[in-house]
C-alpha cells in the first residue's frame, strides 16, 4: 500500500476530556490521504479506553500505549516521528482541535512551495468548555494571506520572543527535514518545541497563513501552564539559550538581548 501524504500524530497524557473531539476533528478533516497515529503516556484517567475505541479505526496505523510515563511530550514527538510514513507531519495535540479544512490548505501550501519547510497558520483561543477567548496571540487579523518568512527572519522573531509557532498543533511540517535535525529537544520537558521549531527552521522558509483554523486550549493542566507555575520552564528556557549559542545561532548582540530577557524573569 502506498504511504500516506500526512502522517498525524497525537500524543496524549491525561486529556481523556478532550480525546474525542480531537480525533473527530482530525478524522472530519476535508483533506483524507493521512494516517493516525495514536500515543498514550501511561496515562492515569480514561485516556486508554478512549483510543482503544478508535485503535481499529482504518486511519489509524499505530496505537502505542506507554506502560511507564517517559516524563516528557517531546520523546512521544520523537515516537511518533519514528513511525511516521508520511511525506508531512502535522503533531496535533490531544487537547486541541481544528476546522476541517486547516490540514488541506497547509497542503496545498508545502506541495506548491517547495523551499518551505513548514507552513502554519493561527489559532482561535478557546478555554476549557471549548469556548472562545478574547487573547489574540498571532498578532494580526485574518485576511487569507500568506506570508513568509526566511530561516535567518524565522531565527530574529525567535530570538525577539515573538514566537509564531506557540503551538504545534496549528504546524504541518516535512517529515524528511525532522529526521535530521538534533534530538536535543526530545531531553527536554517543557521547551523542546523551542528548539524543534529552531533546527526545523534551518532546513526552509516558514510559511503563515492568516487564517485561524486552529483551536488551542487554554486550561490549567497544560504542561506549560504548570511549568510556569513551578519555575521550571525558566530553568529549560536557560538550557535554550545556552544550546543556542552553542550552536552559533544568535549574534553577539542578539544573545545579549536574550540574557537580558531571562535575568528579567
Amino acid at each position: 500500500m502506498d504511504a500516506p501524504l500526512v502522517s498525524v500524530i497525537v500524543p496524549n497524557y491525561n486529556y481523556a476530556r478532550y480525546l474525542e473531539e480531537r480525533i473527530e476533528s482530525i478524522l472530519g478533516q476535508s483533506f483524507q490521504d493521512f494516517e493516525l497515529i495514536l500515543l498514550d503516556d501511561c496515562s492515569t484517567d480514561e485516556s486508554r479506553s478512549i483510543l482503544e475505541r478508535y485503535a481499529s479505526h482504518p486511519k489509524v496505523s499505530h496505537y502505542v500505549p506507554n506502560e511507564h510515563n517517559s516524563g516528557s511530550p517531546f520523546a512521544q514527538w520523537q515516537r511518533g516521528l519514528e513511525l511516521a510514513q508520511g511525506k508531512y507531519v502535522w503533531i496535533a495535540e490531544s487537547d486541541d482541535s481544528c476546522t476541517p479544512e486547516l490540514l488541506d490548505r497547509l497542503v496545498s501550501i508545502l506541495e506548491a512551495e517547495p523551499q518551505a519547510v513548514m507552513a502554519h497558520v493561527g489559532s482561535v483561543q478557546i478555554d476549557e468548555e471549548g469556548k472562545p477567548l478574547t487573547r489574540n496571540f498571532d498578532g494580526w487579523q485574518e485576511d487569507g494571506s500568506l506570508h513568509r518568512d526566511s530561516p535567518e527572519q524565522y531565527l530574529y522573531k525567535a530570538m525577539r520572543h515573538r514566537d509564531t509557532l506557540y503551538n504545534a498543533s496549528k504546524v504541518l511540517f516535512r517529515r524528511s527535514a525532522a529526521e535530521c535535525i538534533d534530538k536535543t529537544y526530545a531531553r527536554m520537558r517543557y521547551c523542546g518545541d523551542g528548539i524543534f521549531w529552531l533546527e526545523l527552521s534551518r532546513w526552509g522558509d516558514v510559511l503563515e497563513l492568516r487564517l485561524k483554523l486552529n483551536r488551542f486550549r487554554q486550561h490549567t493542566q497544560r504542561v506549560t501552564v504548570r511549568s510556569d507555575q513551578s519555575g521550571a520552564r525558566l530553568s529549560e528556557h536557560v538550557a535554550i539559550t545556552r544550546y543556542l549559542n552553542a550552536h552559533g545561532y544568535p549574534s553577539r548582540w542578539e544573545q545579549h538581548l536574550r540574557r537580558g530577557h531571562l535575568y528579567k524573569q
